[in-house]
């Protein structure tokens, strides 16, 4: 008898997950140990793939006001440095990053991750945009890191 595996004509690859957050919340959530939040080390932008342009980090400390330790390509508004790690609050509020990373406080407040959309500018453009923000914790279960995501279109004036 032959051990090998029928082939299914016609079948369907599995798709892709078209939303952008839901890929990234999937990247977190395969760094779970348990039912537990991730560990602030166990995910990085680079686990999150072709969608790391979009990803940003934020650090949080009690001696420092929270910053980027990342700021994916796609999602970084002009002006803000590629190579510092600027504070949440240098964060131009006119753009897709800032007004979803200025929401880092509920993040924190309520533990888990949170997405947001909405209207929006965007470099000076009207945009319809969604974001992510999830918490990672220490070794003590505290959150330290928040890792994030954000994508939109400009609105059609």
């Amino acid at each position: 008898m032959s051990s090998a595996i029928p082939q299914v004509s016609g079948v369907p690859a599995p798709r892709r997950e078209k939303r952008l957050v839901l890929r990234v919340l999937e990247a977190r959530r395969q760094a779970r140990i348990d039912d537990l939040a991730p560990k602030a080390g166990s995910l990085s932008p680079a686990d999150t793939g072709e969608d790391a342009p979009h990803v940003f980090v934020i650090e949080l400390s009690d001696a420092a006001p929270p910053h980027f330790a990342f700021i994916g390509e796609a999602v970084r508004p002009r002006g803000l440095s590629a190579i510092e790690r600027p504070d949440v609050a240098a964060c131009p509020e006119d753009s897709v990053l800032g007004a979803i990373a200025r929401q880092w406080p509920e993040i924190v407040h309520r533990g888990v991750p949170v997405t947001r959309g909405g209207t929006g500018v965007n470099d000076g453009l009207p945009v319809l945009y969604r974001g992510l923000m999830a918490p990672l914790v220490d070794q003590d279960g505290v959150i330290c890191t928040i890792i994030g995501a954000a994508n939109w279109r400009v609105l059609d004036t």
